[in-house]
């Protein structure tokens, strides 16, 4: 769905013409508990809305009139917005012209909701309708702070639906190098800095890990380095997104109910490469390098056995005890390059451990930290963005468990149900150095959604690519 946003004031054009003037529809607000004033309660009562959020009723008329819920009045913020905004771009979506009166002065979730809540993933459906272009007008007064709203919104939106729009492709069209060429195109577009390694790139760099589970593959890995640095910077933050492309487990084969999802193992580089393709419209001051590395972890090449040693670059040895606990193997490569670069913080986020998805559902991220600063902007970033976060620790009296009798490392405790989402989080911060600030993400749970809830289509959300941009965009620390 196209969809142009014009922003205009209720009181006219400045043609003589009234904003809105040829709508087809007329989208007003409604606050739970406020029924408007010029319709009965008793027809309102016999519809069922209420003015819940993302409630939706449209009433009969040229134009129509569309009642939105967007709850309490109180209670009214960004993510109440957003959701309601994703319901009425379900809901009208066959509108090719909507006047739209804003709940509230602040456009950007308005926009952001609303471009979420209508995204659908049709490209392989042979049947499919084209969605209908639309116009969409914003009433409002055209200042600064609202054109300003309008304008992040739809590039965050867009950034998310990237994300998307790669975490839905089957594995067989988004393998390693196509990924990689896909990351190319975007930088070129963007004005990112892009470097692509291919096999024997890789194989000189000493990523074991990465080598490692991608020997199980016929197709080749790659390795993905992005860069952004703005004119004037005070900070710089490295990223690492999990790029398993299609994860069958490689000797440790998965069960067929869990390879259904297993093409959404690359959601992690998803998150971080929409978060990447925005800094640049979004003026961010933070220089940002980011790190993909992108494999298949499949069985059906020459695969790393159980009981095989890997070497990661920076000369740690793991034993592999589980083959299907690769994720952490190609993470720690990347952990190490980001690491020699020198940044103030380094961030990844991974599709990694399905304990955190039974710990904290599939609505919540999981967060694990060695830097409480670090932990609270990524809380209060991912507030902001409606991506909630909730920090898991990481007990030193756990670290023992990853000790292996052959090798430095085991990169899965075998024999152990509890805390093995803990576990991967100490496993990865093996590889960052303690003078470093540390953050993991674990997307494992809200990477795919089962239903269509609020701006979350069911499939790929995209979650990760805002709380980045959120927390890149508003740095504590702005250059002088």
């Amino acid at each position: 769905m196209s969809v142009t946003w014009v922003l205009r004031p209720e009181t006219g054009t400045g043609t003589g013409s009234e904003a809105g003037a040829g709508a087809e529809a007329v989208v007003r607000p409604v606050w739970a508990g406020e029924p408007p004033a010029d319709l009965p309660a008793a027809y309102l009562a016999g519809t069922g809305f209420g003015g819940e959020v993302g409630q939706v009723l449209q009433l009969p008329g040229t134009p129509v009139t569309v009642l939105l819920g967007v709850g309490p009045r109180a209670r009214l913020d960004r993510d109440a917005i957003r959701a309601a905004a994703a319901g009425l771009a379900r809901a009208v979506s066959a509108y090719r012209h909507l006047a739209v009166h804003p709940p509230g002065p602040d456009l950007r979730p308005l926009v952001e909701g609303y471009l979420l809540g209508g995204y659908r993933f049709t490209r392989y459906r042979s049947g499919a309708v084209a969605p209908t272009d639309q116009l969409v007008e914003v009433l409002a007064p055209e200042t600064p702070d609202a054109a300003r709203g309008m304008f992040e919104g739809r590039r965050l939106a867009e950034a998310v639906l990237l994300a998307r729009d790669l975490v839905n492709e089957p594995g067989e069209a988004l393998t390693p190098p196509a990924f990689a060429e896909r990351a190319a195109g975007i930088a070129a577009d963007t004005g990112l800095d892009c470097e692509v390694w291919d096999g024997p790139r890789i194989a000189a760099e000493r990523l074991g890990g990465l080598l490692g589970v991608s020997r199980g593959s016929l197709v080749p890995p790659r390795l993905v380095k992005l860069g952004y640095r703005p004119s004037r910077w005070t900070e710089r933050i490295a990223l690492v997104g999990k790029g398993v492309t299609f994860d069958a487990g490689g000797l440790s084969l998965k069960p067929n109910a869990h390879l259904a999802g297993m093409k959404a193992d690359m959601a992690g580089a998803a998150a971080v490469l929409g978060a990447m393709s925005v800094l640049g419209a979004l003026d961010c001051p933070v220089a940002v390098d980011a790190w993909l590395p992108l494999t298949e972890n499949m069985p059906n090449a020459d695969p790393i056995r159980v009981g095989d040693v890997l070497e990661m670059r920076n000369g740690t040895t793991v034993e592999i005890c589980h083959a299907d606990a690769e994720g952490r193997l190609i993470m720690a490569d990347a952990l190490v390059l980001a690491a020699e670069t020198g940044p103030q913080a380094i961030i990844d986020i991974a599709t990694l451990t399905d304990a955190a998805a039974i710990a904290l559902g599939r609505r919540v991220a999981a967060l694990m930290s060695t830097d409480d600063a670090l932990t609270d902007r990524l809380r209060a970033a991912g507030a902001r963005a409606g991506e909630p976060l909730w920090p898991l620790p990481l007990p030193e009296a756990y670290r023992p468990q990853l000790r292996s009798r052959i090798a430095d490392l085991v990169n899965y405790t075998l024999g152990t149900r509890h805390g093995t989402a803990l576990l991967a989080g100490h496993f990865l911060r093996e590889f960052v150095p303690p003078d470093i600030p540390w953050a993991h993400l674990d997307i494992q749970g809200t990477a795919l959604s089962d239903t269509d809830h609020a701006e979350w289509p069911a499939g790929a959300t995209g979650f990760g690519v805002r709380t980045l941009a959120e927390l890149l965009t508003t740095s504590p620390h702005p250059p002088a």
